[in-house]
């Protein structure tokens, strides 16, 4: 009698070859490897595998074991790896039930067709400093990779935006998930919108000038004090976002709401724009801050040259004219005729005069100090006070205060150019004018065509106006200053260095000055 033999049961009684498996899938055969620094629930394929598969980083992929005929799926990442093995984590390994030396690995996504544009369901999200949100598959058919730009265009309005892109797998495919901010800012209101890659350059900006609002509440000038304190915050906040025309923010920690009101290079067309660690931002309030001044001006010999030429004057002559009629304001006047040239010190004591009349037209109630120097710093009286009160309603007021600083500026001259004193003596004049009113700003205006004979002490106030952010120092120079020294000092201080090339010139900016506080902070100081 033969002995029984026992037969052997085949483990794997549903086993199929490798090469069939990868017919019937339309797939690759690969060899699984395990790896530690690979997260569960996703696997790695080279650039070659996947270019192969038809697929990218982030999308789906799935195998089969042709021992166990079990199979799994996960997202994929592109690796450096070698093209003939697939690497996953232990438990993914496990859980699939992967026993063979070789799997085939096939796609479970439709083919990635590309594309220059797509119609995208759009969808909103707060908090994503200035990115979108987009699938991987959209990044595939639009070739993107994170960080790219992309615009989007309401079709139906022609409202357009642009923001920076990151990846989420959580994005449908049909959708793009857009910063709120942006999505405002930019005026779409419709359904979907048509998305593309940027092709253009992003052009970095070399000054912007900010429209600076408080999101709630109405301290103006508290929030522009804010954004100064913050300026390097600021910056890396608006850095986020790419710039285009229209453009309006919020940034909500510091209560501050921001547009853009100007810029160089402009934004005209479709133009896209960032702001760099060079741009030089320039605050200005988008509404009405009143505020006090100091108004220095240099009486020093070389201010009586006569090289400022008469041009472009005759608005503010006949303002001047309308609203004074003393004899000797009316006689000051007549100095300025068109074509010729004037001292310096003349067209200071009347760029002084149009700035105190602007003041007084503003009803704001704002005051106005005036220093004098040049062998010493002497701040002129107002009645019995050292600054004019443009609201004190007091009858000509305005009038006499032409005819001190005509008669103290435009008939004055000493020898030196002591204006470290006077700037120290206006660092007194602001510490009083905090006393009347504690949370209003202060320009300092200082008119100069020379250089400090005490630049030690010069340097000193600027350092220590350069701290205050209630302070703005603008300068303007006549003749031949140190425009380098000049510049230096305005920027410290938030403010700007103005170099007229007339009288014109001159007054228009001081017209200006006396209504528009702006806080300029330049990139290199």
């Amino acid at each position: 009698i033969k002995p029984e033999v026992e037969e052997s049961v085949d483990t794997y009684p549903n086993r199929i070859e490798v090469q069939s498996l990868k017919q019937q899938k339309g797939g690759i055969i690969l060899r699984p490897t395990v790896s530690h620094n690979v997260e569960g629930g996703r696997v790695q394929l080279s650039s070659n595998v996947l270019q192969s598969l038809g697929l990218g980083q982030g999308l789906l992929i799935a195998w089969e074991d042709p021992l166990t005929r079990s199979m799994g799926s996960a997202r994929v990442d592109q690796a450096q790896i070698s093209d003939n093995e697939i690497k996953m984590s232990q438990d993914t390994k496990e859980e699939t039930n992967i026993k063979a030396d070789q799997i085939v690995v096939y796609s479970t996504e439709p083919p990635i067709e590309k594309a220059s544009e797509l119609m995208l369901e759009v969808q909103s999200q707060p908090n994503l400093m200035g990115y979108c949100l987009v699938s991987p598959r959209t990044q595939h058919s639009l070739s993107l990779k994170t960080n790219d730009v992309v615009q989007f265009e309401d079709e139906l309005t022609g409202a357009v935006g642009a923001a920076k892109v990151n990846i989420s797998e959580n994005v449908n495919d049909n959708a793009i998930v857009i910063d709120s901010e942006i999505l405002e800012a930019s005026g779409i209101g419709s359904f979907e919108v048509k998305v593309s890659k940027n092709q253009r350059q992003i052009i970095p900006l070399q000054n912007v000038t900010l429209g600076i609002s408080p999101i709630s509440g109405e301290n103006m000038w508290e929030v522009i004090s804010a954004a100064r304190e913050n300026i390097d915050p600021l910056k890396s906040w608006l850095k986020n976002y790419i710039i285009f025309k229209g453009i309006k923010l919020r940034w909500n920690e510091v209560n501050i709401g921001c547009s853009i009101l100007d810029c160089v290079p402009d934004l005209k067309g479709d133009i896209l724009a960032t702001i760099t660690d060079n741009t030089t931002l320039t605050l200005r309030p988008t509404g009405l801050i009143p505020f006090n001044a100091v108004l220095i001006i240099d009486i020093s010999r070389s201010m009586m040259a006569r090289d400022v030429y008469v041009t472009n004057i005759a608005p503010a002559i006949e303002g001047i004219k309308a609203a004074m009629e003393s004899k000797e304001i009316q006689e000051f006047l007549k100095k300025f005729k068109d074509g010729i040239n004037i001292p310096r010190r003349i067209s200071a004591a009347f760029a002084a005069v149009l700035f105190l009349s602007e003041k007084v037209g503003r009803g704001f109630g704002e005051k106005v100090s005036v220093i004098r120097f040049a062998d010493e710093a002497q701040l002129l009286p107002f009645g019995d006070g050292w600054y004019m009160d443009s609201a004190s309603g007091e009858k000509g007021l305005l009038e006499e205060a032409a005819r001190l600083i005509v008669d103290r500026i435009g008939n004055a001259y000493g020898q030196s150019t002591n204006m470290g004193e006077a700037m120290g003596l206006a660092y007194q004049v602001i510490n009083e004018f905090e006393k009347i009113n504690p949370d209003q700003p202060t320009m300092i205006v200082l008119l100069t065509d020379g250089q400090p004979t005490d630049s030690d002490q010069f340097f000193t106030t600027i350092q220590r106006f350069s701290e205050m952010n209630n302070v703005i120092i603008y300068i303007v120079g006549l003749g031949n200053p140190d425009d380098e020294l000049m510049r230096k000092a305005a920027n410290l201080c938030g403010g700007e260095y103005f170099k007229p090339d007339d009288a014109g010139e001159l007054l228009v900016w001081y017209s200006k000055r006396a209504r528009d506080l702006s806080v300029k902070l330049k990139a290199h100081k």
